[in-house]
């Protein structure tokens, strides 16, 4: 083992039938680094990931941690590597102090918990969680608390190399700082961090070196700084991807407004405000979690309940269900593809038109042909491989989920398409491929209202930005006059108090 190198891996190769996940392989980690794994969905992280943590066996290649050479398809000793998924373990019913003990190899079914409340008193302690009480039920903590309270759990296992699954997808802006100021202090004490993120505004931010995957082969490592934004997105797709320039950005339209909200408002959450959005306009909608942002497109979808007038092209609407909202053509994209976006255990095909069954079917029959039909020109509309049609939505990368959830919204032919993280987990290249379908609809006189925590994301796609704060629209400008440093101090800090004068 040379000095400062802490995993090693040679020749790592696998295969899933005639797919080749891996590809001979060659990497390393050094100690006491924050190293950022980057690529595209199907690149080979989330491969790489569960070898290293012995979830899945290799095909070839050995792994050595520390001196330790790991046995395929063996679970890795959580004193070697520990893994905190994007999905969280928490269980919620149970004490923050059960579950940082959880999977503790010191602890048995029956355990008497005092004698553990020193260490894991003096673990939350270090990791910023000073204000939470032991006892305290982990379902009253916010979610990057909850986040700690797992990072919590694998440093009291005594982890050596610590990776973090996409930490931040689910957190508001500053409990991502909360975290990473967390994850530096890990690494300046001597816990090696791998960071797994889609987001490449916070690789650059918090990595020391970055490590870049594509197609199953390692292209690349080298310091961060030695990566700008464009040579990164490079590297892990292989081209350049084209981003809009001002010119790019469509004037806003006069005439009717295809979306007028007045006196909208979601009782004890957001106040009563006025808004509208023009055909053909895509307004981003800007708040930190808890602002209320979030909730407003889902009461404009029907799936909250509010007061207020809602007008499509000029005319009040219903929508105070969801079933309204679609008859009045609001389509409805939400930030759990997973849990409610697509049906994961259902083909591709089925998915897509899942929301047209109507049209397709005859006295209660499909009708094959037709729907076939369908599900093709969907897939070509979002860049999904028709090869996968199919193919269950469970099997297909976080990218393509995501399409397939766009496919089956805009099967309906909305006029008004409405987003919740409309590209939260996806890589860089379907991230692409979906913005450029969307700006392609909105050409097209599709009116779409999204919300996002990713700021990159707000100024790539929005036209127009819309900032909340407690409840509250501070600002609605067009994304011309805007930039990360004043969304940014608009959530964070409100409105600017108006001065009163004598």
């Amino acid at each position: 083992m040379q000095d400062n190198v802490l995993l090693i891996v040679v020749g790592l190769r696998k295969t899933y039938g005639g797919i080749l996940a891996l590809n001979d392989v060659d990497f390393e980690l050094r100690a006491g680094e924050i190293l950022g794994l980057c690529g595209e969905n199907g690149a080979g992280k989330s491969t790489l990931v569960k070898i290293l943590g012995g979830l899945v066996a290799p095909t070839a290649g050995q792994i050595v941690v520390d001196g330790t050479l790991l046995k395929p398809g063996k679970r890795t000793d959580p004193r070697l590597i520990s893994i905190v998924h994007q999905e969280l373990s928490i269980i919620p019913a149970l004490s923050v102090l059960d579950n940082v003990l959880m999977g503790d190899e010191r602890v048995k079914q029956l355990y008497i918990r005092s004698e553990f409340e020193a260490d894991v008193r003096r673990q939350l302690d270090a990791l910023a969680l000073k204000h939470v009480d032991l006892y305290q039920p982990a379902k009253e903590l916010s979610l990057a608390e909850q986040q700690l309270v797992e990072i919590a759990r694998c440093v009291m296992r005594g982890a050596k190399i610590l990776m973090l699954d996409e930490p931040t997808a689910t957190l508001s802006d500053s409990e991502i700082i909360r975290v990473f100021e967390v994850v530096r202090w890990l690494r300046d004490n001597g816990t090696t961090v791998v960071f797994i993120s889609h987001r490449l505004n916070e690789v650059f931010e918090l990595t020391d070196r970055i490590s870049v995957f594509r197609n199953g082969q390692h292209i690349s490592t080298r310091p961060t700084k030695e990566f700008n934004s464009d040579s990164l997105v490079r590297a892990m797709i292989g081209r350049d991807v084209h981003r809009r320039t001002l010119s790019e950005i469509p004037e806003a339209v006069g005439g009717t407004p295809r979306l007028q909200l007045k006196r909208f408002s979601i009782p004890g959450k957001v106040h009563p405000l006025n808004l509208s959005v023009q055909p053909g306009q895509i307004l981003g909608l800007v708040g930190q979690l808890g602002s209320g942002a979030d909730l407003l497109t889902e009461a404009i979808a029907g799936m909250r309940s509010h007061s207020g007038d809602l007008a499509i092209d000029g005319q009040t609407v219903d929508i105070q269900s969801p079933r309204k909202a679609l008859s009045n053509r609001i389509s409805y994209v939400p930030e759990d593809r997973a849990g409610k976006g697509v049906f994961l255990d259902t083909s591709v095909a089925i998915n897509s038109t899942a929301s047209i069954l109507s049209r397709l079917t005859c006295l209660g029959l499909m009708r094959g042909k037709p729907e076939a039909n369908a599900a093709r020109a969907l897939a070509a509309r979002f860049a999904i491989d028709p090869r996968r049609l199919p193919s269950q939505v469970s099997h297909l990368s976080g990218g393509n989920q995501q399409k397939v959830a766009m496919a089956k919204a805009a099967a309906l032919d909305p006029q008004l398409l409405v987003l919740n993280e409309p590209t939260r987990g996806v890589d860089i290249g379907a991230r692409a491929e979906i913005y450029d379908q969307l700006r392609h609809m909105a050409r097209e006189g599709l009116t779409i209202v999204f919300f996002s925590t990713d700021f990159e994301e707000v100024l790539e796609l929005a036209d127009r930005v819309v900032t909340v704060f407690k409840g509250s629209v501070v600002s609605d400008r067009s994304v011309v006059n805007v930039s990360m440093s004043s969304i940014l101090n608009d959530i964070i800090h409100g409105p600017v108090p108006e001065v009163k004068t004598a």
